[in-house]
């Protein structure tokens, strides 16, 4: 595992407002760092990134920095040969927030064990990485360009669904969690659900 100082927020998922007081108890970020590697290690995940604004020792282990910057933290690793993101600012402490990656990659798991490969697959899919901290990436194709209200948006949603759902002749999994990322988007931004 290694850690990269300072935070490299995921550019596609928008940051929590007003962070909470979690009730995961008095856990180091040490302890919630070894903690959520183990995990990670379970789970198979190879080539490790830990982004965060806490400092790092000697490039080992994560200790918290000044309580009034970001608590955010950014896990960046490789599964099954792809580039895999998860996040979290849910929590109003850094530690908080790594135990909570830390049990989400154990629910993970969970699914894995209990006969849902297939869904951990297409879960994963969802957690495609940003590029690497530092790196750029080419904009993806936007499927709502041209719309201009609500309605309209509804309209061409249900027109990519039969066109892009993984189950029909010539759909993607991929393109169309990319498109039903971008409708969630443009809804709120609409104010509809």
């Amino acid at each position: 595992m290694k850690f990269e100082y300072p935070l490299q927020w995921l550019k596609q998922q928008p940051r929590t407002e007003n962070p909470k007081r979690a009730n995961f108890g008095n856990h180091s970020a040490y302890k919630a760092g070894i903690e959520l590697n183990n995990e990670l290690k379970l789970l198979g995940a190879k080539n490790v990134l830990v982004s965060s604004d806490m400092q790092s020792k000697q490039n080992r282990t994560l200790c918290q920095r000044q309580y009034n910057e970001d608590k955010g933290i950014v896990i960046y690793f490789e599964l099954k040969g792809e580039s895999k993101a998860m996040a979290c600012d849910k929590w109003d402490r850094p530690e908080h927030n790594i135990w909570a990656l830390k049990l989400s990659i154990k629910a993970i798991r969970g699914l894995e064990r209990w006969g849902g490969s297939e869904f951990l697959d297409g879960l994963f899919t969802g957690f495609k990485a940003l590029p690497a901290p530092g790196q750029t990436v080419a904009m993806e194709k936007n499927y709502f360009i041209d719309v201009e209200n609500s309605q309209q948006l509804k309209i061409r949603y249900k027109e990519l669904v039969k066109e892009l759902h993984p189950d029909m002749v010539g759909g993607s999994s991929d393109e169309f969690n990319i498109m039903s990322k971008q409708y969630e988007q443009r809804i709120n931004s609409f104010g509809d659900k």
